[in-house]
Formats: structure tokens, sequence, C-alpha cells
């Protein structure tokens, strides 16, 4: 009972927040009188699920026209809004130019305006999702970058909207913490999936690349992340999991050598190396720029682990020379890229 009361509670307090505005009849110019009545049910729908006004819709029966603003208004107070929309399609060839206006009923000048072209009246239902979501705020629905809510009048040229997969090439580097700080250079190639609601990525990673490094670090890694939102410039936040190999050379300069407590002489010094493999988790997150372009550029940082250990070597003097030892440590730190993708 009490989820119910709350349930009504939270409606009662919506709609008693949203503004309710009026919507004229839309005029239309060398189009088919349905076009109007579809087009005030998709603004209806996508204006109130935007959740920031309540819509009262226009029929024959109220008598006004859009080309009328001051019948308009005075049907608009006479229902009890404090605002009112314009809405006038005229078609042009094979396009139709869509203008939209928003007016205060104590206002003669627009107080949000916006004119987009639809390239056929499938374009109808996107451009209204833009409108319905920028209508009344500093921004304007022709400069929505949502790329899922694209006219095929935006596709023509260039076709920058249909690309959902990117192989690409990063460069970077490899910030290990554990056992000692030290950044390492390397590469990654990947092959990313965009699914709108999630991406899906696998790579492949080297890191320790170049002459008298001590870690030598690949990896075969698959993840997931959360985008969020579908614009163009998109964070992301996510992680996964791979299967790596990590070399470690300790060099060790020193005199003496400690083998079963028998003592030898070494003139240069020694690199004692391990080489261990297994599993790695990393979480992380970074930005794509350029989202579904054919061209996608990405930076990203991620936090990784080794789930298995590589022996780190070190040596002790002893009065007889030194006593080599070893400690084992999960290899760990910090990878940062930046890379270009293309897409297909």
């Amino acid at each position: 009972m009490k989820k119910i009361l709350l349930s009504v509670l939270a409606l009662a307090v919506a709609l008693f927040a949203a503004e309710k505005v009026y919507l004229a009849p839309v005029g239309l110019t060398g189009m088919h009188d349905d076009y109007a009545v579809a087009s005030s049910k998709l603004m209806k729908a996508y204006i109130e699920d935007d959740g920031r006004f309540i819509l009262v819709v226009g029929t024959a029966e109220d008598g006004v026209k859009a080309d009328n603003q001051v019948a308009v208004r005075q049907k608009a107070t006479e229902k009890g809004c404090s605002k009112y929309i314009i809405a006038e399609f005229t078609r042009l060839g094979e396009s139709v130019i869509m203008s939209f206006k928003l007016y205060s009923v104590d206002k003669e000048a627009p107080i949000w305006d916006d004119r987009l072209k639809a390239r056929n009246p499938d374009d109808f239902d996107p451009i209204i999702q833009r409108v319905a979501r920028n209508i009344g705020t500093k921004h304007k629905a022709v400069d929505d970058s949502d790329i899922y809510s694209v006219t095929e009048q935006e596709t023509k040229t260039p076709k920058r909207k249909g690309v959902n997969a990117y192989i690409g090439m990063s460069v970077g580097g490899l910030m290990a913490v554990q056992p000692d700080v030290e950044v390492f250079a390397g590469l990654d190639f990947w092959l990313l999936y965009d699914a709108q609601v999630i991406l899906f990525g696998i790579d492949w990673d080297m890191y320790g690349l170049g002459d008298d490094t001590p870690l030598d670090y690949m990896d075969f890694a698959i993840s997931a992340y959360y985008p969020f939102g579908t614009r163009a410039i998109t964070p992301f936040v996510g992680g996964g999991l791979a299967f790596s190999q990590t070399s470690y050379q300790s060099d060790i300069p020193r005199e003496y050598r400690s083998t079963n407590f028998n003592y030898s002489f070494y003139d240069s010094d020694e690199e004692f190396e391990d080489e261990s493999s297994g599993l790695t988790g990393f979480i992380g997150g970074g930005v794509m720029f350029n989202r579904s372009s054919r061209v996608m550029f990405v930076a990203q940082a991620k936090y990784m682990i080794n789930f298995y250990k590589n022996d780190v070597y070190n040596y002790k003097k002893v009065d007889n020379g030194a006593v080599i030892t070893a400690k084992d440590n999960a290899i760990q730190g910090f990878i940062f890229n930046v890379g270009i993708g293309y897409g297909f």
C-alpha cells in the first residue's frame, strides 16, 4: 500500500512540476494532412517522456492555425498553458523544412526556435526526438549529436553515422607500481564492436618494448565497457580479463654468487629472469572521439593486476660474498594509451 501511495505521490509531484504547453495544429505546405496528426502525436509522446512539459495538442475544433500567432496565444491562455508551440512543415522538392518555435504567452518573440531539414517522412521521427530533448533549453536540436537519432539527410554526405565496429592501434605505456615504479612503452592492437548500450573489445597488448627493459608483458584480452550516452564524444567505463605472459629480469651487480653456500668470483653483473603466465584482470575507462564515424580516436586508462606471480631477485651481502634471494610479486600497474580506429 505504501508503494502505491508513493508512486501516486511521485506522479502527482511530476505532473505539478511540469509546465503545460499548447501545441497548435501543425501547419503543412505541400503535404497531406495525415502528417500533421502523426507529427502531433509524436511530439506529445517524446516531449512528455522528457518530463519537462505537459503537451496540450490542438485540434481542428480549436479553430486556430499555425500562421495566426495571436489566435494561437489566446487559445493557449484559454487552456491554462504558460507556453505554446508553433510547428510548420514545408515541402521543397523531395525535402521537408521543419520549423519549430516555442513562445511564452506573455511574449511575442519566440523564446526558442529551430529549423531542420528532413530528406523524407522517415526523418520526422528522429527530428522530433531531437526537438523534444532540446526545446526550451539553451541547446538547438540541429546541434544534437546523438548518433542514434540521425536523419537520412545527415547520412547523405558524408555517411558518418553508420559505423558500429572498429579495428585500430594505440600507443602508450604501462606504469608498473609493483615491484618498482617504472614506465614501459608499448603497443595495443584492438577490435571494438559498438552495440549502442555496450562496447565489446578484443585486444592484443605488448609492453616493455625496447632494449634493456626489465619487464616484458604481452596479453590477449576481452573486455566490455558501458558508454555514457550516444553522442559523438562518449566517455565509457568497464573492464575485462586477459591471458597474459610476463617476463621480469633482475639485474644484480655483485662480486660473489652463492650456490649451496659455495662462493665463487664473478667479474660482471648477472641477469636473473623469471617468466610466468596466467590470467590478468583490469578495470578502467576512457573517451571515444568521433564515435560512429569512419575514423575514430580513443584515449584510455586502466589498472591491471596479474593473478599470478613472478620471482623478483635481489641480493644481500654477507661476509663471504652475497646471498641471492627471490620474492614473488604480482605485477600490477596503470596502462594508458591513445589510439586511432578505422570503422567498418
